[in-house]
């Protein structure tokens, strides 16, 4: 799983030499990182344990895009990776508003029969560009969310700002609930600060729900931009 997050990466980074060299119209982008702790709205994805990740992203300038995301993950199955597929399209609202929505697939190849973990959301957001830094809002709704469970919702609200050119600190606050009431909806919240030198950040994150069996964390992540 570890090379196929790292040679995807890899073949991106080939892909965005291409597409400068030839003045192509479209762009590719892609991460890696590392983080001690793959948190999804609030909840761990690997026990507590770290997880290598990588994404890559092919953009047209209209600004239509597509891409995919993977992670490791442990969920206390078979199931050790995730891996997401994306298409979107994201504008100008004006000189400092933007918005993006997207159809984000959440895959779960090597998942037991039976768990059905797979499942789509529709995401939509809208960001202002502060000057100093920036407020955004975010929308998500599954028609039938992981597990297999109905439909489900998600709010979420971020904000951050710049020290300076290289240092940031942000946070987010979620809301996630569900229509099947056999599952307790719950707030989640993050806070942190992160360093970008170049291409490299580094982020370190308080992170906790409402919920009273999940424990709050510290996680920290690295991230390598191409």
């Amino acid at each position: 799983m570890k090379k196929l997050l790292l040679s995807a990466a890899g073949a991106a980074a080939l892909l965005a030499g291409v597409a400068t060299a030839q003045d192509s119209p479209f762009s590719v982008t892609g991460t890696v990182a590392l983080t001690s702790n793959y948190m999804f709205r609030g909840i761990s994805q690997t026990f507590g344990d770290p997880a290598l990740q990588a994404s890559v992203t092919v953009a047209h300038e209209s600004g239509f895009y597509a891409g995919f995301w993977g992670s490791s993950i442990d969920f206390g199955d078979d199931s050790d990776f995730e891996l997401d597929g994306y298409v979107g399209y994201g504008g100008a609202l004006g000189d400092s508003t933007t918005f993006d929505v997207n159809v984000t697939y959440y895959g779960y190849p090597s998942a037991p029969d039976g768990t059905d973990y797979d499942y789509v959301e529709l995401i939509g957001g809208i960001t202002q560009d502060l000057g100093f830094g920036k407020l955004g809002v975010k929308a998500a709704y599954s028609p039938d969310f992981f597990g297999g469970i109905g439909d489900a919702f998600w709010l979420g609200g971020s904000a951050s700002a710049n020290f300076t050119d290289w240092l940031s600190i942000s946070g987010n606050v979620g809301y996630q609930w569900f229509d099947d009431e056999g599952f307790d909806d719950y707030m989640h919240y993050d806070i942190g600060l992160t360093a970008t030198v170049e291409n490299v950040s580094f982020d370190i994150r308080y992170v906790g729900t409402d919920i009273d069996t999940v424990d709050e964390e510290v996680v920290g992540t690295v991230t390598f931009a191409f």
